[in-house]
């Protein structure tokens, strides 16, 4: 990621269709996640056949808004990828057509607007060649490098056995010194 007087910009490592498979995988978890477990709770309010409207705002604030803000939706995150435009940026509002229009027409079209990113030189599907995004490594969130960290999972460096020395740690204890000038 560079770092600009404005926002992040980051570079144009195009995500693969695996990865970001992964990431929708992780999103499609989450939500029944959520639906399993506010659907008995809220009666009738959410997720059945007279709740429809709720259950649009819950996919819109989903899958649109954080995707709108911070380029990602929680399973892009995981995965390590975001979704920019093509200066390198957080789409912001551009994303809401990608989100919702985008994704319908390659829906619709039998799956073959989701499948074109398998083919695609930039990795984009309909709805990304219609907003003008595309979807991106992020090196500094989730991925693979996210999961070592976070679990301390492989190899350590040489870097992270040494713990780091404080200036207290330094400086040797007087009874040591007066030891040794003996």
């Amino acid at each position: 990621m560079k770092k600009t007087d404005g926002p992040v910009v980051y570079p144009m490592n195009f995500a693969g269709p695996l990865r970001r498979l992964y990431a929708f995988l992780i999103d499609v978890g989450l939500i029944f996640l959520v639906i399993y477990t506010v659907a008995p709770v809220s009666g009738t309010a959410m997720f059945n056949s007279e709740a429809a409207p709720q259950d649009l705002l819950f996919f819109f604030g989903y899958f649109v808004i954080p995707t709108t803000i911070w380029g990602r939706t929680p399973g892009k995150w995981v995965a390590g990828i975001v979704v920019v435009d093509s200066d390198g940026r957080t789409p912001g509002p551009a994303a809401i057509p990608r989100e919702m229009i985008g994704r319908f027409i390659s829906a619709m079209a039998v799956g073959i607007g989701l499948a074109w990113m398998v083919f695609d030189p930039k990795r984009q599907g309909w709805h990304d060649k219609i907003a003008g995004t595309f979807v991106v490594d992020n090196p500094y969130s989730g991925g693979p490098k996210f999961m070592r960290d976070f679990f301390k999972l492989g190899a350590k460096t040489k870097d992270e056995d040494q713990e780091p020395v404080s200036s207290s740690d330094q400086q040797q204890d007087p009874e040591s010194e007066q030891q040794g000038n003996n």
